[in-house]
Parts: C-alpha cells; sequence; structure tokens
C-alpha cells in the first residue's frame, strides 16, 4: 500500500537564531491514502517531541487530518544544520519517519551593518531603537526632531529601516544626514514591523547602559528620556502613558488608557494581552541577553509584548502616570489605539435566527484563535520558560507554565474561565481574550474527538 504523504503548511525559516533557547511552530497535516497513522511525533535531530493533533487540517486542505506542536530548539555553539522529521506508527505496526526539511541554526543574531558611535554628554548611554518603513515625510520630520531636543543628551539613535522605497529612504537619509548620533541601516528584504524591530535591538552596541524603543511617526516631549531614567528605580523596564492625537496633533484623548485598565504587576494577563507600548519603553540593556533573538512569529506576534513579558517575568516593570509624548493614529498604523481598546465580546457570534451559522462562525473564530492566540501565546511562554529557568519566583514561573499549556492537553481551561471573571470586576486588562481562548480549547477538543471517531471507522 502508499505510504501516507505529509504536507508542511509552516514555512520553515532558512536560518533560526537561537540565543539563550527559543521555541519553533511547526504545522501540516497528511493524505493517509488508505492507511492508519497514528501516534505521531515530531523530531529535531532525531529527539522526538509530541505534536498536538487537531484532527483538521491546519491549512485547510482537504486532508485526513493534521498536527502541530511547538518544537524545543537547545542553544547551539556554532552554526549547524538540523533535521525535522515526523513519525508516525502506521496500520498500529512499525513506526516510519518523513522528512519535513533542514534548518540552518545559528547562536544568535547577525549585528547589522553600521557602527553607532559613543554617546554623548552625561550619564549612561540609551541607545533609541526605531523600526522604519515608508515613513511619512511630515510626521518623521517632527519626531527626529523631538528626539534631537531630548534634555537627556547620552543617546544614539539606531533606524533599523524594512527596505522603504527609495524616496522614502531618501527623506530619512536626509533627515539624519550630518547627525552622527542617528545611525541608519537598511535591511536588504522586508521583514515585517516584529522583526524589524528585532532587527534594530541587534544594532544595540555592548556600551550601551539602556535601550528606548521609537515609533517613526510620534513626537517625544523633550523630558521623556530624562523622566523615564529618574523614575526607573530597581526595575527592569519603565514605560510611561502616552496622548493619543491624530495627525494634525489634535487630542483624541489624554491617556492611552481609556476604557481599558492598565497592567504592568501581573505576569499572567500581560502573557495574555500587552498593556506595555513598546515606544513608551525604557529598559536596562542587560535584557537584550533574554529578549533576543524574538521567538518565531506565529499569528500577529508583538515586539513590545515579548519585551514587556520578559522583563516582568525575571524583575519589576515601572510606570509614569502621566503622557510623555504624543501617539499619532493615522490610517497606515500597525495597530491603532481604538484595536488596543477592542473587547472581545462571543455575543457578536450568535445569530439567534441562524443556529448554523452561529455554529460555524464559533467553529472559524476557535480554529483561528487557536492558530493564532493560543499557539502565540504557548510558543511566547514556552520560549520564556526556557530562558529564565530558575530566575524567577514560583508564582510567576505557574503563570508561565500555564500559558504554555494553551493548545495541547492538559490545556488551562478552568484557570481561563476564573480569569475571565475578572471583568465584572473591572479588570478588563486582557480585554476578555479569555473566552475567546476557551473557544479555541473547545474547537481543539472537538477536533481531537473528530480525528478518534475517524480512527475507530
Amino acid at each position: 500500500m502508499p505510504r501516507p504523504v505529509v504536507h508542511l503548511d509552516t514555512e520553515l525559516p532558512r536560518t533560526l537564531a537561537v540565543g539563550r533557547g527559543t521555541c519553533l511552530f511547526v504545522s501540516g497535516s497528511w493524505e493517509a491514502r488508505g492507511r492508519r497513522v497514528s501516534d505521531p511525533r515530531l523530531l529535531i535531530d532525531g529527539s522526538a517531541q509530541t505534536p498536538v493533533l487537531t484532527g483538521i487540517p491546519v491549512g485547510g486542505a482537504d486532508r485526513d487530518s493534521g498536527f502541530c506542536g511547538i518544537l524545543v530548539v537547545s542553544p547551539v555553539e556554532r552554526p549547524r544544520r538540523a533535521a525535522l522529521e515526523l513519525e508516525a506508527s502506521i496500520d498500529g505496526g512499525a513506526r516510519e519517519r518523513q522528512s519535513l526539511g533542514e534548518i540552518e541554526l545559528v547562536p544568535a543574531l547577525a549585528r547589522p551593518e553600521g557602527s553607532p558611535p559613543p554617546g554623548s554628554g552625561n550619564g549612561p548611554l540609551v541607545a533609541i531603537c526605531m523600526a522604519s518603513f515608508d515613513p511619512d515625510p511630515g510626521l518623521l520630520e517632527r519626531q527626529i526632531a523631538s528626539i534631537r531636543e531630548q534634555t537627556y543628551g547620552g543617546w544614539v539613535c539606531l533606524i533599523s529601516d524594512d527596505h522603504s522605497s527609495e524616496a522614502r529612504f531618501g527623506d530619512l537619509r536626509s533627515l539624519t544626514a550630518g547627525d552622527s548620533r542617528f545611525v541608519v541601516s537598511r535591511s536588504k528584504q522586508r521583514l515585517g514591523f516584529y522583526r524589524n524591530f528585532e532587527r534594530a535591538l541587534a544594532m544595540v552596541p555592548d556600551e550601551a547602559a539602556f535601550v528606548a524603543l521609537a515609533d517613526q511617526d510620534d513626537r517625544w516631549y523633550p523630558e521623556k528620556l530624562a523622566e523615564l531614567l529618574a523614575r526607573r528605580g530597581d526595575a527592569r523596564l519603565v514605560y510611561s502613558d502616552m496622548r493619543v492625537v491624530d495627525e494634525g496633533g489634535v487630542a483624541i484623548s489624554d491617556t492611552f488608557w481609556a476604557g481599558r485598565r492598565n497592567n504592568y504587576t501581573d505576569l499572567a494577563s500581560l502573557l495574555l494581552a500587552n498593556t506595555v507600548t513598546g515606544a513608551a519603553s525604557l529598559f536596562r540593556r542587560d535584557l537584550l541577553d533574554l529578549i533576543l533573538p524574538f521567538p518565531p512569529q506565529v499569528g500577529r506576534a508583538f515586539h513590545d509584548q515579548w519585551i514587556a513579558s520578559v522583563a516582568l517575568a525575571t524583575g519589576r516593570i515601572a510606570y509614569v502616570d502621566r503622557p510623555l509624548y504624543d501617539y499619532v493614529q493615522h490610517g497606515s498604523a500597525s495597530l491603532g489605539h481604538a484595536a488596543a481598546l477592542r473587547d472581545y465580546d462571543p455575543r457578536r457570534l450568535l445569530r439567534w435566527r441562524d443556529p448554523r451559522r452561529t455554529a460555524r462562525e464559533i467553529v472559524a473564530h476557535g480554529r483561528r484563535t487557536y492558530l493564532t492566540n493560543a499557539c502565540r501565546i504557548a510558543l511566547n511562554a514556552r520560549t520564556l520558560e526556557i530562558r529564565a529557568a530558575g530566575t524567577i519566583s514560583s508564582e510567576k514561573a505557574r503563570a508561565v507554565r500555564r500559558a504554555a499549556h494553551l493548545g495541547r492537553p492538559p490545556e488551562p481551561a478552568a484557570w481561563l474561565a476564573v480569569r475571565s471573571l475578572r471583568r465584572l470586576a473591572g479588570r478588563n486588562e486582557t480585554t476578555g481574550i479569555e473566552l475567546s481562548l476557551l473557544t479555541a480549547i473547545a474547537w481543539r477538543a472537538l477536533a481531537a474527538a473528530r480525528a478518534r471517531a475517524a480512527r475507530i471507522r
């Protein structure tokens, strides 16, 4: 009889920077071709790790069953090739393996070209990391000017450009020309904002004491750096409120937290939903040893949520309860203020007069949430668990462990259900994501049950 054929739905990276350990999300499906496939396991270099069976092809193709799992990748001392395989029992007999491909593992991220100059002024050096892509010339000019106007002078600004158009990259070059405090490095290919911020952080020089993040289109107040430095105390990271404005500088809200509760003390909430905006943040440079490289991207990953989660897991976060910059809202922004405040409301899936459509929408929402939010949160938490092992409190370790079990049994359904009730007391910092994740868990359980029933038949 013909062998089952495996189809990989996730695109494997050609190169994976490992750092102190990382994780890789792998998903796919197979055509059984009349054979019974059971007990599938993902392997990396022959080391088996059990995937989560979904029972429904992740890629949506008309195939027999699907699989997905998170592979743990241990640190490497030198670049080397790693083989990925899927192993399963065929017709209850001998186990067979199929190759999924190879990945080049490297110890750390390569530092982009461009050597930052030494810091000027008194005090510790702050490396300001900006990620740019086709910046609006007017907004960029205003932001560059606001950085130059900082009352704290010991800074350099490292700009990673995400392969902007020639015209927009020329604007960036012109606005920073003649000022050695600005270092511009252009990526050879489009990375997306998540990877571009990672690239900007890889530019930070060893002599920097602190790192601040900057967006290309905001406007900093002159005291922003000085205030964050003064209020950091012993915190690993400090961030501020912001004033939300339109492109013309007209105030939309005097605080970011209109309608949503801020959070910088509850690690479980932060792992589920971000509340620490990157452009508002400043953190200690040694945190980069745990932050970089970023975990591989699953769904819509957020650089600032990962950075803040590492900071809170390994120490304390401080908050400055007043705006220190203008957060500009416009159509091309990656994530706007309104989106950050949007609450998950399960009632939007209900169609009382069309129960079949309601069922379809609930299933579709569960599947989508499982493959984006649940797997993304689990991968970040598992990576954090590896890198921060032995350095975090038992309470925080428990929160990380629970988040890492999203998407794989035993899933923390009871924990999420209890947490969902926090909204009734005004604890809405997670914008109701617990209910959405419970839908994802239910979808996975249903899919697994369907897969088991199909194998029995």
